[in-house]
């Protein structure tokens, strides 16, 4: 009859003979580095590794997802709510690219708060490319993705660029700019506005209001 316990009994005297990682001291080799012979170590190492692959892509930047599209929009709103771009400014009847281009960027990180990216390019016409009202501007952008109703804390880095004159396409990667203003206009100590600081500025988050830093 079979010994159910041998399976076991054989993975007992295999680990007993065989080690998983040579001992180079024994063989007077000091500076030959640790090899990896045991077929239970490189399983285990192996699904380590297939559990850090997943981490880092689920860490990973959420550009050209339904998220970021929806910070676009949410940011948009709050321009267009406060600082319409006015029909002269456009180039009202001419077939021309936009003049006021949003780009936003959410990076989500494991353990910390989630810090999203905000450029808002302009032209020489726009308003914003002056730099009271594009302070104004900014205050109002970092508000309403301070209180999005998505996530709560993220930390916010947004900033006014305007474009060069010879720029015609404002959503032209790599499109040359100047900055206009950055989170250093309100006050923040640099470009990125951490929780603690946009509690202290904005209160608690809408979508939780019962947060604290």
């Amino acid at each position: 009859m079979t010994d159910p316990n041998a399976p076991l009994r054989e993975v007992r005297r295999w680990m007993r003979v065989s080690t998983p990682v040579n001992k180079a001291a024994s063989s007077g080799l000091r500076g030959r580095l640790p090899q990896i012979a045991g077929p239970l170590m490189i399983g285990a190492l192996g699904v380590g590794a297939l559990g850090a692959g997943i981490a880092w892509r689920a860490l990973s930047s959420t550009r050209g997802t339904g998220r970021t599209q929806r910070f676009v929009d949410l940011v948009t709103a709050a321009l267009e709510s406060g600082f319409p771009v006015r029909a002269h400014e456009a180039g009202a009847g001419e077939a021309r690219a936009p003049r006021r281009v949003v780009h936003v960027e959410v990076g989500e990180g494991f353990g910390r708060p989630s810090l999203v990216s905000i450029d808002v390019v302009v032209s020489a016409a726009d308003v914003l490319s002056q730099r009271e009202a594009a302070t104004r501007a900014l205050d109002a952008i970092t508000r309403v993705t301070w209180n999005n109703d998505e996530m709560a804390p993220v930390s916010v880095r947004a900033r006014v660029l305007l474009a060069h004159e010879e720029a015609d396409d404002l959503e032209a990667p790599g499109a040359q700019t100047d900055t206009v203003v950055d989170m250093s206009a309100l006050g923040f100590a640099d470009e990125i506005a951490r929780p603690d600081e946009l509690y202290d500025r904005y209160g608690a988050p809408d979508c939780d209001p019962t947060w604290r830093p």
